[in-house]
């Protein structure tokens, strides 16, 4: 079994979401990461149904080509954050974001 999900499957995947008030979706092998445009869109948006379609859908993809052995969608964790934040606090660097 393959030990990441194939970049032909993952990025249609992540550019089908990466819309509206989508600035960019990342993806980790048990999270999902959107980053919105701006910090007050992030309470009115998490709770939007299409999320649990995300959760759902990603967990399709882990299960069939990572061997991490998750019970559930619930499994996935989603995570929301926004450009302003990214910007302002991590100066536009996704090294200092990550580590």
């Amino acid at each position: 079994m393959a030990k990441y999900i194939p970049d032909e499957i993952l990025r249609p995947f992540i550019q089908s979401y990466e819309k509206g008030d989508v600035w960019q979706v990342h993806t980790g092998d048990r999270w999902i990461n959107f980053f919105l445009y701006l910090d007050s869109q992030i309470e009115s948006n998490k709770r939007l149904p299409i999320y649990r379609q995300v959760r759902e859908e990603y967990f399709k993809l882990v299960d069939k080509y990572l061997d991490l052995h998750l019970s559930s969608p619930s499994d996935i964790n989603l995570y929301f954050d926004s450009k302003e934040n990214f910007e302002k606090k991590y100066k536009g660097n996704w090294n200092m974001y990550y580590h």
